[in-house]
């Protein structure tokens, strides 16, 4: 295995999950420092993101796991790991710099290709028919003959967790990887309770606002939705998705020059529609906000610069061509 040779070698490597890394992100990157440990006692690893999400802070809490997660690593590593990422806009202005030698760069992740994927990286382990990327190290764990110890299995149990939204969207690999992490010692209870917690003022606000500003759009029978926050566009998403869209697209703006877009879509929707929110949506919707974006078939997001609006409305005429498409296809 490559990625066994890689880290063997290499004697001082920096981890890093995207921006705001949530419990999955989080949680991996620890796994691949164990992992890298295990084979490489003496060396020195480096763990990195532009800011953790709250919930991950208090995963690590919870487990009480001691780990260092800067968030401005110095230069000069020998290897640099993506997890949960495969973009180099997804890491932030101040991380993303560090990844410039594709033959020194190896992407771990669970997401639909990037554009930019392969410029990055020579040695890319990507599979987006796994719900999480801490199911991937799970498999990563096995291939290699390595034990997971309790912190670890705690951990990667509590990122695919939260990533499925509990086991919502799993198939039999997925649950036989969560099989794997309680024989090896992690408490599932314990892992649930480690992801709840009311949310904050400000995110309460911005769903409601969310609520208060939406557009609703009719394509075909399905309820697509659109609005605009100043933060929390996915925490958005979700709300919006629980209330009854079938699609629900939010675009922030946490700062002057900074626009995110986030989406969210029922099972049902992606199912029947075929309809991918990551190739189909969120990649073009990228290019329109002047960065990237990318995802899964039922959630996706993209980051930029510029044009909230304008991609808003792209992002619906996009799903509109996208649904007219796959009737066309199955009509005829």
């Amino acid at each position: 295995m490559k990625l066994k040779s890689l880290l063997e070698k290499s004697k001082n490597i920096l981890i890093l999950g995207h921006q705001n890394a949530d419990p999955d992100a989080v949680s991996s990157m620890y796994a691949l420092s164990r992992i890298y440990h295990h084979l490489n006692p003496d060396g020195s690893s480096t763990l990195a993101c532009d800011d953790m999400s709250k919930v991950s802070v208090q995963v690590l809490r919870h487990f009480s796991i001691e780990v260092d997660i800067i968030e401005t690593p110095h230069d000069g590593f020998d290897l640099v790991v993506l997890l949960d990422t495969n973009s180099r806009l997804q890491l932030g202005e101040g991380i993303a710099p560090l990844v410039k030698d594709p033959s020194r760069t190896v992407i771990i992740d669970h997401h639909e290709p990037n554009p930019e994927t392969e410029e990055i990286s020579e040695f890319v382990l990507l599979d987006s028919e796994k719900s999480s990327t801490c199911e991937m190290m799970v498999d990563i764990f096995q291939d290699l003959g390595i034990s997971i110890d309790q912190d670890t299995a705690n951990l990667l149990l509590a990122g695919m967790i939260f990533d499925t939204r509990r086991f919502f969207y799993a198939d039999r690999a997925t649950l036989e990887a969560a099989s794997t992490l309680i024989e090896s010692g992690a408490h599932y209870s314990e892992c649930v309770k480690s992801l709840i917690s009311r949310l904050d003022r400000s995110e309460r606000i911005a769903r409601l606002k969310a609520a208060g500003r939406l557009k609703i759009h009719n394509i075909d029978r399905w309820v697509v939705v659109t609005s605009k926050v100043g933060a929390y566009e996915a925490s958005a998403c979700r709300a919006l998705i629980d209330v009854g869209a079938d699609v629900a697209i939010v675009g922030g703006r946490p700062s002057k020059d900074v626009v995110r877009l986030s989406s969210r879509s029922t099972r049902e929707f992606s199912i029947e529609t075929g309809v991918s929110l990551g190739t189909d949506v969120m990649e073009p919707i990228g290019e329109t906000i002047g960065g990237s974006g990318g995802g899964h078939m039922n959630a996706a997001g993209a980051n930029g610069n510029r044009n909230r609006g304008k991609a808003l409305k792209q992002a619906v005429e996009l799903i509109r061509l996208s649904v007219a498409r796959h009737e066309k296809e199955h009509s005829s």
